[in-house]
């Protein structure tokens, strides 16, 4: 088996003359973190939505290894879902689980409960802070019990408060769970903590894949380093 869970190899997608992504290829292990940075507009979002088969019309090869164990292999919050604001969040997930064939009330409490949920089940999700509308999307990935998780800017907003309680959940996801999980996100000091692989995105091209190990070695720290990439300098060291 490959080490590698997700493979993207030369992707390429242009929409009209504009050239989104150029001979993009990313590598994320089985059981790892891995995260993709790059400022706005470079092409992250594009990337995620190809690897979930969100986006047809590009060139290169998206692979997919997974064990039988899990009912899907990916499973995304990149666009908000629609959330009912009048009802609960257990209300909200039992009616995005049944247009996803999950009729398993068990499984709905269960991964509210992984996101810390569960004793606001009764709260209308108007009445949520964003760090908890947050996790709610989060346990709606969860619910088909996925082997990877695609998070587009998941602590975006996001109050100190509510960063940390994100942090912790990705790493209990991750370690607990053992869900391997590609995120994006411009807090690089967060994506430090807990990354095992990191590709910087830059003007639609990969200029770089490091290990925890590399950034370890670097000694500049994420932000740092990731300004040398964005501003020009060593780019293609």
């Amino acid at each position: 088996m490959s080490q590698y869970i997700l493979e993207a190899e030369h992707i390429q997608k242009k929409y009209g003359r504009q050239t989104v992504l150029r001979d993009v290829s990313i590598h994320v292990k089985h059981g790892g973190i891995y995260g993709l940075i790059g400022k706005n507009g470079s092409g992250k979002t594009t990337l995620f939505r190809i690897l979930t088969g969100l986006i047809q019309g590009y060139s290169g090869v998206v692979t997919v290894s997974h064990t039988d164990s899990h009912e899907s292999s990916i499973s995304a919050v990149i666009d908000s879902p629609s959330l009912f604001l009048n009802m609960s969040a257990f209300e909200n997930m039992k009616a995005q689980s049944f247009l996803l064939g999950i009729r398993d009330n068990g499984r709905i409490r269960q991964a509210l409960e992984t996101v810390r949920l569960s004793e606001s089940n009764k709260k209308p999700v108007r009445c949520y802070s964003l760090g908890m509308t947050q996790r709610l999307k989060l346990a709606m990935a969860l619910a088909g019990n996925p082997e990877i998780l695609i998070l587009d800017e998941p602590a975006n907003g996001l109050d100190p408060e509510g960063i940390v309680e994100l942090r912790e959940l990705l790493i209990y996801l991750n370690r607990t769970m053992g869900k391997t999980i590609l995120v994006s996100s411009h807090i690089l000091s967060e994506l430090e903590q807990i990354v095992t692989c990191l590709g910087i995105l830059h003007d639609g091209e990969i200029v770089r894949e490091l290990s925890d190990s590399d950034i370890l070695q670097n000694g500049t720290g994420l932000e740092k380093l990731y300004m040398e990439y964005a501003r020009g300098g060593n780019r293609y060291e």
